[in-house]
């Protein structure tokens, strides 16, 4: 799936759950972590070579896309946030729900592009896979993102904050005073 969507995934699992705004933007990076290793991207377009997607290729799905990962993230939030249990072990959950989107839908445009999660790094080098893997461009990955920005503005409703709370206050609150302007004309 695309950052955009898990982000969105994330965010609204958090906001569902009841987190406190520090905690919450902790539980979002948990389900942004794991594409960390998709950072090499930045190599590839800065510096492009003939084996054009190199980086991102080579290290996409193969560096944080795993359980040691999850548990070293979910250590480090379990110091920082308020709720410590709590958000840890929701950090370790969206971690995970990251993992398991990409195994349903990141296949790439190609017959046969299945990525894989070698979720036991570096325990064992077996790779979890699924053949029925849809497309990263596919209609599903479409409706989920659609799905997770109706949850965006239902939580901004009912509860009076949204994911720009990450970036700005003055545009949370923007957003979710348009919200409850509209909510009234339904």
């Amino acid at each position: 799936m695309n950052p955009i969507t898990h982000f969105l995934i994330s965010w609204n699992t958090t906001a569902l759950a009841g987190a406190a705004k520090r905690d919450r933007m902790l539980i979002t990076l948990g389900g942004l972590l794991p594409d960390i290793d998709a950072l090499g991207i930045i190599v590839d377009v800065v510096s492009p070579s003939e084996d054009a997607w190199r980086y991102y290729h080579e290290y996409h799905h193969q560096l944080t896309h795993n359980i040691t990962t999850a548990v070293v993230g979910s250590i480090a939030v379990l110091l920082m946030a308020k709720k410590k249990l709590f958000t840890a072990l929701v950090f370790f959950g969206v971690f995970n729900l990251h993992l398991l989107c990409d195994l349903v839908g990141a296949r790439g445009p190609r017959a046969g592009d299945i990525w894989t999660v070698p979720y036991l790094v570096p325990f064992s080098s077996m790779n979890l896979s699924w053949q029925d893997q849809w497309p990263l461009n596919g209609w599903q990955n479409f409706a989920i993102t659609i799905i997770m920005f109706v949850v965006v503005f239902i939580i901004a409703w009912k509860k009076g904050f949204s994911p720009l709370e990450l970036f700005s206050a003055k545009a949370d609150k923007l957003f979710v005073q348009t919200v409850n302007k509209y909510k009234h004309k339904l």
